[in-house]
């Protein structure tokens, strides 16, 4: 056999065995219900419009239980718009060419963009949830017993289909409206902890 194939045939199995090697960190199960969902990356299309605007795009959530990161990309990559919490509690709002820092998203939101969001309930209401923090009405879909509607805090989240994620039921389109303000989501993908 000629040296450069006996290089090639050992570079070979060095890379399949490098593929085929398992982490030696600790591996975290997964949550047992969606309430556990401590963590999560979602990304997909979302549609938003309001009294004065309409922005569509894609967007990549990451939250952690004292961070966040949300990236919302205009068509052709115009447009961006990015949330994020810090684990000090910083919140930065970025837009167009502006840049504002608080301590509170949905504060930015309506000081910067005139938008009355409740960014809270939204952790809960793009998992299928109620916030636990107000009265909220469910409805339920009498076929399939999912979440068809919540009511909550003068906001309606309708729930039109779901994906299962480890063996979990979560959301793949959902519209949050409370006029003016209408948000429609569809998730294409899900990483859940």
């Amino acid at each position: 056999m000629k040296p450069y194939r006996i290089l090639g045939l050992l570079a070979l199995t060095a890379l399949i065995s490098a593929c085929s090697t398992q982490s030696k960190g600790p591996i975290t199960p997964p949550p047992s219900s969606v309430e556990a969902i401590s963590h999560w990356e979602t990304s997909g299309r979302v549609g938003i419009r309001t009294e004065n605007d309409a922005i569509s795009g894609n967007f990549d959530w990451q939250k952690t239980p004292s961070t966040f990161s949300l990236n919302i990309i205009g068509p052709f990559g115009q447009g961006a718009t990015s949330l994020k919490k810090t684990t000090e509690g910083k919140v930065t709002l970025a837009y167009e060419n502006t840049q504002v820092t608080g301590t509170s998203a949905a504060e930015l939101l309506q000081q910067e963009l005139g938008w009355a969001f409740p960014v809270e309930q939204v952790t809960y209401w793009i998992r299928g949830l109620a916030s636990p923090y107000s009265p909220a009405r469910i409805e339920r879909d009498s076929a399939t017993n999912n979440i068809s509607n919540i009511k909550q805090d003068g906001w309606v989240i309708s729930y039109r289909n779901f994906s299962q994620v480890n063996g979990l039921l979560l959301p793949q389109r959902m519209q949050v409206s409370n006029p003016p303000f209408n948000v429609n989501l569809i998730i294409n993908q899900w990483t859940i902890q």
